[in-house]
């Protein structure tokens, strides 16, 4: 979903990577991880953050609870400022 939008991550930094089938995936370069690290900083500094910006996307309730939960334990290991 993030990638989907254009505004998320630089022109040119998501790939698609054949694996033989029909279906294939869309991945990132290493810009493109980049551009993803910025704008989920970016977004954690928003009013709303990360929660706000995943019921924004119409993100499904279950991907929102996981992220959400990940959120968790990324902020329990970051030093208090």
């Amino acid at each position: 979903l993030v990638s989907a939008n254009s505004d998320n991550v630089d022109y040119g930094e998501t790939i698609w990577v054949d694996n033989g089938t029909d279906e294939g995936i869309t991945t990132f370069t290493d810009r493109g991880i980049e551009c993803l690290r910025e704008l989920l900083a970016d977004i954690r500094t928003w009013d709303g953050g990360i929660l706000e910006f995943l019921q924004d996307e119409k993100c499904e309730p279950d991907v929102i609870e996981r992220i959400m939960e990940h959120e968790k334990t990324v902020n329990s290991r970051r030093p208090s400022a």
